[in-house]
């Protein structure tokens, strides 16, 4: 008996040195850090100055899987699997300097050498100048691609639908120029698209639609032309659409108002013209509808109903006729309505909403009267 305990307790002594021979190697080999990899972070980061803040100040020795700020690394092969930098965040580095970033310089294509990359995020750095590194589209394992808030100019590469694993792209407040690249479409997971406020010029991609997994496309403040396809409306997980401030003209879509989860439609300071769609206006699900400076014509569709739910709707300057619809009297809340500077007529309603509205709201129009306008003669 005593022999069999013996016998148990040596191996389980084994069994002990065993699992932390294991551990021991599988620390070793997180803590591990790809030679390439290393030489090709150390690549980009001479591409760069950070004068302030010091964000690269830890990237010393030999391994960039640990204590390398921004960077992290695959446990099981030390290979570099995100490298994130925000230039405004809650992070330490960032608070103790008590400053947001300002980074000088341009992304080296040595980036791409990084060829494990799931996310690369260089976000709100204002002064990280220069192109995209065309060879970006080769990191065919990224999911979330962040260049917000940078200087970077040049095209969006034009094979960028070689990321069949992107889910997150945002490159907005940039000075990108160019046009919307046609492969973009073939991103068919894509989950977050934004492309605002850049130099993008050309029209919208006629297969937009392809893209089934958008929950929210944002391109405005652009130079974007031509006129809103119609595939959108296929988009069936999309809840927000932002063409503001572009060059775009045509009609709206009636079909935009069959669009199952879209709650926020900005599509003002554009150049289309037509009517209002009445499914539009008719929407259950729309929240949020900013219509304004455009060509707009016709009258406003009497539409509204009780499960209409508006925290912003804004139809202002453009060319509109008629008087104020009656049914916005039905809607379960309208918070802010602009309909200023058109060619309305007529007397305003009277009851909620329209007990709570400034005079600013109906101003501007042709002969519209009543509260909080003039009393109607």
């Amino acid at each position: 008996m005593a022999a069999c305990s013996s016998s148990s307790s040596h191996h389980y002594h084994f069994l002990f040195f065993y699992l932390l021979l294991a551990f021991t190697v599988s620390t070793a080999t997180a803590a591990s850090c790809s030679a390439a990899d290393r030489a090709a972070l150390l690549e980009f980061r001479s591409a760069l100055s950070d004068p302030y803040i010091g964000v690269f100040s830890s990237w010393t020795g030999s391994d960039c899987c640990s204590q390398w700020y921004g960077v992290s690394c695959e446990p099981s092969t030390g290979r570099v699997a995100d490298l994130i930098l925000r230039g405004e965040s809650e992070d330490p580095i960032i608070t103790r300097a008590g400053r947001s970033g300002l980074m000088t310089g341009q992304i080296s294509p040595a980036i791409c050498r990084l060829n494990s990359l799931s996310s690369l995020i260089i976000a709100d750095w204002k002064q990280i100048s220069g192109p995209i590194p065309p060879c970006i589209t080769t990191l065919t394992y990224l999911r979330i691609l962040d260049l917000v808030g940078n200087g970077l100019s040049g095209p969006l590469p034009a094979d960028i639908g070689k990321f069949s694993q992107l889910t997150v792209l945002n490159v907005a407040d940039n000075q990108i120029s160019g046009s919307i690249p046609k492969s973009l479409t073939q991103i068919t997971g894509l989950m977050h698209l934004n492309l605002g406020n850049n130099l993008l010029t050309g029209s919208i991609p006629s297969d937009f639609g392809n893209l089934k997994m958008l929950s929210r496309a944002l391109l405005g403040r652009n130079q974007i032309s031509g006129v809103i396809p119609t595939s959108i409306s296929y988009m069936n997980r999309l809840a927000d659409l932002d063409l503001s401030e572009n060059q775009i003209s045509g009609s709206i879509p009636a079909s935009f108002g069959s669009m199952p989860v879209l709650s926020s439609l900005n599509l003002d300071s554009n150049r289309l013209t037509g009517g209002i769609p009445a499914e539009v206006l008719g929407s259950k699900g729309l929240g949020i509808l900013n219509l304004s400076r455009n060509g707009l014509e016709g009258s406003i569709p009497d539409a509204f109903t009780s499960r209409s739910y508006f925290t912003a709707l804004d139809l202002s300057y453009n060319k509109l006729t008629g008087d104020v619809p009656k049914t916005l009297l039905t809607a379960a809340f309208v918070g802010h309505l602009d309909i200023s500077h058109n060619h309305l007529c007529g007397r305003i309603p009277t009851g909620s909403p329209f007990d709570h509205l400034e005079a600013a709201s109906f101003s501007n129009n042709d002969c519209l009267c009543g509260w909080p306008l003039q009393a109607c003669k």
